[in-house]
C-alpha cells in the first residue's frame, strides 16, 4: 500500500479510484443495457418465438391444432350464419363459432392421443 504525506493526497487518490470505479460500472451497465435492448426488439422476439416453434414439436402441434380449430369455427359461422346486421344473429353466430371451435379442438385431441 502506498504511504501518504498528508490526508489530501490520500483523499485525491481515493477520489480518483472511485471515479474510475464509477466509470467502469457505468460502462458495464451501458453494455448490459444494449444487450437487453437488442433482446427486447420486436424482430428479435419474433425470431426467438419462431425458433421455439420450429424446435419444439409440442408447441408446433398445439399451434396447428389451435389454427385448425379456430379456422373451422370461423368458417362454420360464415357458412351457416353469413353476414348479418342483426344483433341476435351475430350472438348466435359467435356461439356457433365457439361451439364448433371447441368441438373441432376436442376431436383433434382425441385423434392425436
Amino acid at each position: 500500500m502506498k504511504t501518504y504525506k498528508n490526508q489530501s493526497e490520500r483523499l485525491d487518490d481515493l477520489i480518483q479510484e472511485l471515479e474510475e470505479k464509477r466509470s467502469n460500472d457505468f460502462n458495464q451497465m451501458r453494455s448490459q443495457f444494449h444487450l437487453v435492448y437488442n433482446e427486447l426488439k420486436p424482430v428479435n422476439l419474433l425470431n426467438q418465438a419462431l425458433v421455439d416453434i420450429r424446435e419444439t414439436p409440442y408447441v408446433r402441434r398445439n399451434l396447428l391444432e389451435s389454427v385448425v380449430s379456430i379456422a373451422g369455427g370461423y368458417l362454420s359461422k360464415k357458412m351457416i350464419m353469413g353476414e348479418s346486421n342483426s344483433f341476435i344473429k351475430k350472438i348466435m353466430g359467435y356461439a356457433l363459432q365457439y361451439g364448433m371451435t371447441y368441438f373441432i379442438s376436442r376431436k383433434i385431441d382425441e385423434k392425436m392421443s
